[in-house]
């Protein structure tokens, strides 16, 4: 179970840190300290529940995902 976090941790700081680099480019600088500060805060409790995998998972915001498809046709 440990490699499996370690893997989770790797793979959503690879997903967080491109995310906010997004919003960065974009200029919508609340997003990107919102998702820093989600991310900060999943990261601090990720060993809390290891027994429940989905409460180890981020979740991309449905609304952030449409607005950065928006932005991208545009």
């Amino acid at each position: 179970m440990e490699n499996f976090i370690r893997k989770r941790i790797d793979i959503s700081t690879c997903w967080a840190t491109n995310r906010i680099s997004v919003m960065d480019t974009l200029e919508k600088y609340e997003d990107s300290y919102a998702i820093s500060e989600e991310f900060r805060e999943w990261i601090l409790h990720i060993g809390e529940k290891s027994e429940n995998i989905k409460d180890s998972l981020l979740i991309f915001p449905k609304e952030l995902k449409e607005s950065l498809d928006q932005k991208v046709s545009d």
